[in-house]
């Protein structure tokens, strides 16, 4: 299971018309869709982590744009609220050992409080040196075919 967050660019920017979409079509910036691609080509099964709908499976819909973020604390007034979080992810029914999270900082403590430090999160992307250097680690790997350590 591997974890990517949304992405600000969405398919409404370049299409305003486009009504709802499965989530795996709505978030269209570049380190999304770099992260997309090394969940797919990694391990197959991947949630999107939005700050508007929570925790998407990859078919769930989006119905339309929105410009909402997660703080560096976490969530805010404009956000879902950490017991939805908290609820998906009991409905989700994730047991998985270990879980790559392929984000910033800001989601380690978020994941923490959804799960109660319950479950293992590895952030392979954590000490790059801004939003470019993780999109040159996750290109690296994907042209190589070496996942992330």
């Amino acid at each position: 299971m591997i974890i990517i967050p949304s992405g600000k660019p969405k398919i409404w920017d370049k299409q305003p018309e486009e009504g709802a979409v499965e989530a795996r079509f709505a978030y269209t910036g570049n380190f999304h869709q770099l992260c997309k691609a090394y969940a797919e080509q990694f391990d197959g099964d991947y949630l999107i982590l939005s700050p508007k709908y929570g925790f998407l499976k990859p078919d769930s819909h989006v119905l339309g744009t929105y410009d909402v973020r997660f703080t560096a604390k976490g969530v805010s007034s404009e956000t879902i609220s950490i017991s939805e979080l908290t609820q998906q992810w009991q409905t989700l029914g994730i047991k998985q050992e270990i879980i790559i999270m392929l984000g910033g900082k800001k989601f380690k403590s978020l994941l923490e409080m959804i799960t109660n430090g319950e479950q293992v999160f590895v952030f392979p992307l954590h000490g790059a040196r801004g939003i470019g250097d993780m999109q040159k680690r996750l290109r690296t790997a994907l042209d190589t075919g070496k996942p992330l350590n």
